[in-house]
């Protein structure tokens, strides 16, 4: 049981996963007996599959350590295989809503708009000198300039034909860092959705050639943009995820 606490501990440092692909997916090797597990300042209370004494799959761990590439993630999950991935993850105190809004959501909206969000933090961060084959100390209105051309640009990915892979649902106990008996529980419900990686790569890189640059710092301000888009791109209607996700796009 220790073994296992310790293991499942990782699956509230960040997001969990769990497959409903109509293919088996690989397991992690890892179950309890009981949904009730304690790590930190947060409690599982229950999870997806509980009831049956299910194994957490392996690709759940693998996001929990904020590994959400396509690449990492189709090594566990046979469905993505050759598929670009995206996660949308709803938080709040009520299963049916949370479920409701991750499943209701206009995905292809949200995913764009989160694209864009991403592409004016990399512009913003790379022409403030956050990258040295960029970074020019750039003035603030063509920091401004520039992040509006790539938004727009991007903007014209079509995201047609996503579809969802998986989801899962888990809640929680969530507990004052400094006081255990003040807590809050909540519910997360996890839905991967994915789309042909080769048109979504067609769109993009059209959609970044589109702008024009004749200079060698632009060229090198596409391939960032290129590679931080390569991760998987999350969306939630909790701030703090987003943040969260958004680090990790950012760390490399």
């Amino acid at each position: 049981m220790k073994k296992f606490t310790r293991v499942i501990g990782l699956l509230c440092a960040c997001v969990v996963l769990a497959s409903c692909a109509s293919r088996e997916v690989k397991g992690s090797g890892v179950k309890g007996k009981e949904a009730d597990m304690v790590k930190r300042t947060v409690k599982i209370l229950d999870y997806q599959g509980s009831t049956f004494g299910k194994e957490v799959p392996q690709w759940v761990m693998l996001v929990a350590e904020g590994q959400y590439s396509s690449q990492v993630l189709k090594e566990v999950m046979p469905d993505v295989a050759g598929k670009k991935t995206f996660v949308t993850i709803g938080r709040g105190d009520n299963l049916e809503f949370v479920e409701n809004w991750t499943d209701m959501v206009d995905v292809e909206v949200q995913v764009g708009d989160t694209i864009q969000r991403v592409v004016g933090k990399a512009v913003e961060a790379t022409m403030k000198g956050g990258n040295k084959e960029v970074a020019d100390k750039s003035e603030p209105t063509e920091i401004e300039r520039t992040m509006n051309m790539y938004k727009q640009a991007v903007s014209a990915v079509e995201l047609n034909g996503l579809e969802k892979k998986a989801s899962y649902w888990v809640k929680r106990r969530v507990y004052d860092i400094d006081d255990r008996n003040s807590f809050q529980d909540d519910y997360e419900y996890y839905a991967v959705w994915a789309m042909d990686e080769k048109v979504f790569n067609r769109q993009l890189e059209a959609a970044l050639q589109s702008v024009e640059s004749n200079t060698s710092e632009g060229e090198a301000l596409k391939q960032i943009l290129r590679q931080k888009l390569e991760s998987t791109v999350v969306v939630s209607n909790n701030n703090s995820v987003n943040d969260s996700a958004d680090e990790i796009i950012f760390s490399f």
